[in-house]
């Protein structure tokens, strides 16, 4: 984050390269009772086995979701090589007619330095530490034309307002505790702590860009938030004087706050076929200490002739220097001026609704489920409908195939294994295989990607329930 605007420009158009779904968790580990991963989506679904993750590589997760933007909006191959939508070699008309009037991409990252839990009697124990990180950014499609297409004619009018992007990132300590209350029902619940490590929010309340004879006149209104201990804004004055933020510089490393959350889950086992569960994750806040925050405010009205993207320069060949040619520009045009205000702020956490059905046959050896998912992103929600298929042939191993309906577009599907033979357990699994891959090995065509992948080591397991009758 050694500048913002290069961070906007990054998570908004790069993010995908990270991995790519709607929940820091791999939803297709739902109804895999012998994975570690589902109690991490309902803390009420404890695995069969207690468990040991294996230190520093114990799970990570990494998420991309948009409602629109795939990698073969934003990449494109000409001439032999891998260009962005602002090379001249890429026609507008082909680059545009594929976005919507408000394009959202969000990049969820989970790093779980530990995770433990336990069975004792009817009760499961359990406790992590880990680094979660959330980007949410939003962009409306015509700051994609003015990039695109900006030289454009005389009065022409661009309204960029609604342009948004919020980063948290913070370190999680929970406890959990998973009990059940009779044979049908089950309820669990975790206590996050939550030590903020960084925040930055910027949104725009307006944005104008209307060209003139030589010059665009911008009107800008909007507020930057950015709460990291250590970090300082830098300023330089553009071609009237007028001071902008163009960059930080950082001190010394701290924390920038605290915060707690809560998870609750519960499951209602109805016979020995039907099995239906719902849950509530990350209910909670940071609250983000005064002297680690810094706020800026654009609120200026001026004209503005620095619009002048070098791409397809033979200069300036590589991707790097097309996002850096790109954000130049951008600082000059969000033209945010640093105030004189340290105030203590607080951000919600990103919460998650879940709900699930399955039904089992073969004496659980296959089992169906259904799961809706709800990430509630600022300033748009994303909803998730997964249908599975689910498989327990052998005690040592189990795996599932799913499809989310609403961003695989019928261009990927989902698989998770789980093996777990005596003396470890080792987890796979994406929500969106990437099935189409380019000559640079990047993947196309999916709005949506994701990856988990986890070690463990099995410990004692629960005692078994007893078999329950169908109220009929």
């Amino acid at each position: 984050m050694k500048n913002i605007y290069k961070a906007i420009t990054t998570a908004a158009l790069l993010a995908a390269t990270v991995g790519g779904a709607a929940a820091q968790n791999l939803r297709t580990a739902y109804f895999m009772d012998k994975s570690v991963e589902r109690h991490n989506l309902n803390p009420a679904l404890a695995p069969e086995r207690g468990y040991v993750t294996v230190p520093f590589i114990g799970s990570t997760f990494a998420s991309y979701t948009s409602n629109q933007l795939a990698l073969s909006d934003i990449f494109y191959q000409r001439d032999g090589r891998l260009v962005t939508f602002l090379d001249t070699g890429v026609d507008a008309g082909e680059f545009l007619k594929g976005l919507r009037s408000n394009n959202q991409m969000n990049v969820d990252m989970r790093y779980d330095l530990v995770q433990a839990g336990w069975w004792k009697g009817d009760a499961f124990w359990s406790f992590g530490i880990g680094v979660r990180v959330n980007t949410s950014v939003g962009v409306p499609k015509s700051l994609f034309e003015f990039l695109k297409d900006g030289n454009g004619y005389n009065g022409r009018l661009y309204d960029i307002t609604g342009l948004r992007m919020k980063m948290d990132a913070y370190t999680e300590l929970a406890v959990g505790y998973t009990r059940d209350i009779d044979r049908r029902w089950t309820v669990g619940g975790r206590l996050k702590l939550l030590p903020g490590l960084g925040n930055a929010d910027m949104r725009f309340q307006r944005l104008h860009a209307q060209m003139n004879d030589e010059s665009w006149h911008i009107t800008s209104r909007g507020e930057l938030y950015t709460s990291v201990q250590g970090l300082e804004m830098k300023s330089k004055d553009d071609d009237q004087g007028r001071p902008y933020v163009n960059g930080f510089d950082y001190g010394s490393f701290g924390l920038s706050g605290f915060g707690a959350a809560v998870d609750l889950g519960a499951s209602f086992k109805f016979d020995d076929n039907w099995t239906f569960s719902a849950s509530v994750l990350d209910l909670g806040f940071i609250g983000w200490k005064g002297s680690s925050t810094r706020y800026a405010m654009a609120d200026a009205e001026f004209d503005y002739d620095g619009f002048d993207l070098p791409i397809g320069n033979s200069d300036l060949p590589s991707l790097s220097d097309q996002f850096d040619a790109m954000k130049d520009d951008l600082e000059n045009l969000f033209h945010f001026e640093e105030q004189d205000s340290r105030t203590a702020r607080s951000t919600m956490l990103v919460a998650t609704l879940i709900a699930g059905a399955e039904y089992a046959i073969m004496d659980n050896k296959i089992s169906f489920g259904l799961l809706s998912t709800t990430r509630f992103y600022r300033p748009k929600a994303y909803t998730e409908l997964t249908v599975s298929a689910n498989f327990r042939p052998v005690w040592w191993f189990s795996g599932s195939l799913s499809y989310s309906m609403m961003h695989s577009a019928f261009q990927t599907c989902g698989i998770a294994l789980n093996f777990s033979p005596n003396g470890f357990n080792f987890f796979v699994g994406s929500d969106y295989m990437i099935t189409r891959v380019n000559t640079q090995f990047i993947p196309v065509n999916a709005r949506a990607e994701n990856i988990y992948l986890g070690m463990s080591i099995p410990l004692q397991p629960r005692k078994p329930k007893v078999r329950t009758r169908s109220f009929f």
